[in-house]
Formats: structure tokens, C-alpha cells, sequence
């Protein structure tokens, strides 16, 4: 993966790419020590300079997160050409790819998009959500998992199983919610 940039929008990119374990080539002018501390540990190469069409040999996506329209219709035409997406922040015309914004609760994931068109919106709403799904919740969503995977063999009826499942979410929602957004 190539992520052209390395501001603020670009550390927040690789900080959502974590997880993947992907390899990332990095291209940009200048690296804050904050983007550094980003991708200590991941498998990175990095490049301080500008994007050169070369950059492009050997990946599958391309992040383009510069503050440049132009730089950007520039990454993204040489990018197309070759046949690969690619993910233009805040620059609609030169993106195939969109990132949502993700929670992370254990086995619970929301992705919030606004389908390019305001990624600062997506980021409010998954920022409520965390208040809403707090850490501290994350024992009771691990436990129902187990739960569930009990009942499913204990209830072999998927309308019982289905009862008790919601009684328990019911359970679950009087305790993590805040009473403001109880239903």
C-alpha cells in the first residue's frame, strides 16, 4: 500500500490500517516524529520526497493525503492508469476507495461513511458512539458472545435462542447505556 502524505489525515490512515498488518510505503515531504511514532513496528519503508510514478510499482491501493487537489488528480490519474484505487482524503474526484470511521468494541465494529462527502461528520458520529459504548463495556459484549455460543447449543429453537438473546441485550442495555439513550 502506498499512503502519499504524512500530516495528521495520513497518520490517521495508518493508524485505521494497523490492524490489517499490511505493508505500507510512505512518500512525503517532511515526517513529524508523531507520524514516525505511528508506524514504528509496522512494516514500513519510508520515502522524504515527493511522489514519483514509480512509487506506484508493486501496490494495490494508493492513500493520497495531501493537502493538494493538484497532487492529488496527479497521484490518483497515474494511479488509474495501472488499474489501482484509490483513497484521495477529502478530494471526491480523485477517490475510488472510501475508509470508513470504525469502532472497535471487541467483537462489536460500527463503520460510519458519509460516502466521502463529509468525513468529519462520520468522525462525530463514531466519536458519540464511543461515548455511548464505553471500554467498560467490553467484558459484558465478550460474555454474551460465550453466552450465545451456549445457548446455540443448549437451545437448538432459533426463536427461543432468539427470546432469551434479546431479554439478555435488554439486561445489557439497563446496565452499559446511559439512562439518556435507554429504550
Amino acid at each position: 500500500m502506498l499512503v502519499v502524505g504524512a500530516g495528521s489525515v495520513a497518520q490517521a490512515k495508518v493508524r485505521a490500517l494497523r490492524p490489517t498488518d499490511c505493508s505500507l510505503r510512505v512518500v512525503a515531504l517532511a515526517f513529524s516524529e508523531a507520524f514516525l511514532g505511528e508506524v514504528a513496528g509496522l512494516d514500513a519503508e519510508l520515502h522524504d520526497r515527493a511522489f514519483v510514478p514509480a512509487d506506484l510499482d508493486g501496490v494495490h491501493l494508493v492513500i493520497s493525503a495531501t493537502n493538494d487537489p493538484a497532487a492529488n488528480a496527479v497521484i490518483a490519474a497515474h494511479a488509474r492508469a495501472l488499474g489501482l484505487w484509490v483513497n484521495a482524503v477529502d478530494d471526491a474526484a480523485s477517490c475510488d476507495a472510501l475508509f470508513p470511521s470504525i469502532l472497535r468494541r471487541g467483537p462489536f465494529v460500527a463503520a460510519i461513511s458519509t460516502e466521502g462527502a463529509f468525513a468529519g461528520l462520520s468522525r462525530a458520529v463514531r466519536e458519540a458512539l464511543e461515548a455511548l459504548v464505553p471500554d467498560e463495556a467490553l467484558p459484558e459484549f465478550e460474555a454474551l458472545v460465550q453466552v450465545r455460543q451456549e445457548l446455540k447449543r443448549a437451545l437448538p429453537d432459533p426463536t427461543q435462542r432468539a427470546e432469551v438473546l434479546r431479554a439478555l441485550l435488554r439486561q445489557l442495555q439497563q446496565h452499559v447505556l446511559p439512562t439518556e439513550v435507554r429504550p
